[in-house]
């Protein structure tokens, strides 16, 4: 790392690690959110963004009051930015990621990390070797109720798990109204399916061995948007375990929520069911309809001196990212953090299972997941 971010820091004075974010969308606005409020708490400084357009440039910097460019190499060069978040399509993730690794950068980059093992190969050596953090947005293992439950899952109160069914369908506003411009470089299972890749390898501490997936095409390809609507996989784990995973973003728009979900998980001793949809809370008004409410991904509400707080999974993996990076720039060793959050290796194992799902899904046949020489 060069001197500007040295591990080391000089007696008696604490550094606060600076953040700039590369994207302007609805999710980048998490990570701009969460930013702010550790920067009010002296936790962090919010230092500048990168938009694709003028329009949504101008609209982040005068919400934030920061700098603003539309091209990301012009914060990488910055002393002051000690990390970037990239919040980017998912083809994208990879060419700024490794900008930002070579310019000495910690990344939090969103998933799928790549679309590509290998490229993920990449961006994991070259942080390794450049001695960063590199960080992937699998916000799944910050919900609570996934936490309880992988508690009850490695203390063994479950048994040996068999078998399982999951399941994360988006409504088709994000595919048609959110994302029209680059739906067609992605599919639903690379966009949320390697959520639930990657939450199921964290719950049950096992490998996917084998994936046999059918994808579905319609809904979008008649709107113009060349991508699948759904995929159905089955996977084996390397414990055994067997499950079946249904991901969509076709929902219709009239659907109480964005998103729909669950998880069921079933063991020798007994079974846990995850109602992540329905946490309690409904609403229905004239204009609008039904919606029910998930507190637990984003609550937000002024503090007593008028500060707006924002909780949920959301955005707590952007949080303990700049934790890490502040303990980091003040001395910590990045080694002594191995295994505790969301890493690049584990960004590639979710990527490896995708890949094989899709290969699936051309030749018709189950395929098996092939490890390479890194694991």
């Amino acid at each position: 790392m060069d001197p500007n971010h040295a591990t080391t820091a000089r007696a008696g004075a604490r550094r606060t690690p600076g953040l700039a974010v590369i994207g302007g969308g609805i999710w980048a606005g998490h990570h701009l959110r969460a930013t702010r409020e550790l920067e009010l708490g002296g936790r962090a400084r919010l230092v500048a963004a990168c938009t694709r357009t003028p329009e949504s440039l101008a609209r982040v910097v005068g919400e934030f009051g920061i700098d603003g460019t539309n091209d990301y190499r012009d914060l990488l060069s910055r002393d002051d930015v000690d990390a970037v978040s990239i919040v980017t399509p998912d083809h994208l993730h990879r060419e700024m990621a490794l900008a930002a690794i070579a310019a000495g950068k910690h990344v939090l980059v969103e998933k799928p990390m790549d679309l590509s093992v290998e490229g993920c190969d990449a961006m994991v050596a070259a942080a390794r070797e450049r001695g960063v953090v590199l960080f992937v947005d699998f916000h799944k293992r910050y919900d609570r109720v996934f936490q309880r439950a992988r508690q009850s899952l490695r203390a063994g109160e479950l048994g040996a798990v068999q078998y399982g069914y999951a399941y994360m369908e988006d409504t088709i506003v994000v595919p048609r109204d959110w994302f029209p411009s680059w739906a067609a470089h992605t599919t639903p299972f690379w966009f949320i399916g390697v959520h639930q890749v990657d939450l199921l390898r964290w719950l049950l501490g096992a490998e996917v061995t084998q994936v046999f997936a059918r994808g579905f095409r319609h809904k979008l390809v008649g709107l113009g948007i060349d991508t699948l609507d759904s995929v159905h996989t089955e996977l084996e784990f390397d414990n055994g375990a067997a499950f079946a995973l249904d991901i969509s973003w076709v929902l219709p728009e009239g659907f109480e929520a964005v998103v729909n979900q669950g998880l069921r998980i079933v063991g020798s001793e007994g079974f846990i069911e995850l109602d992540t949809q329905d946490r309690g809370a409904r609403l229905c008004l004239s204009k609008g309809g039904t919606r029910t409410l998930n507190t637990d991904a984003q609550h937000r509400w002024p503090s007593a001196l008028g500060v707006a707080q924002e909780t949920g999974y959301f955005v707590e993996p952007v949080k303990d990212f700049l934790g890490l990076v502040e303990a980091i720039v003040n001395g910590a060793d990045p080694a002594s953090f191995a295994g505790a959050y969301p890493s690049g290796e584990d960004g590639r194992e979710a990527t490896r299972v995708a890949a094989a799902v899709h290969e699936s899904i051309a030749a018709g046949q189950p395929v098996a997941v092939r490890r390479g020489t890194h694991g």
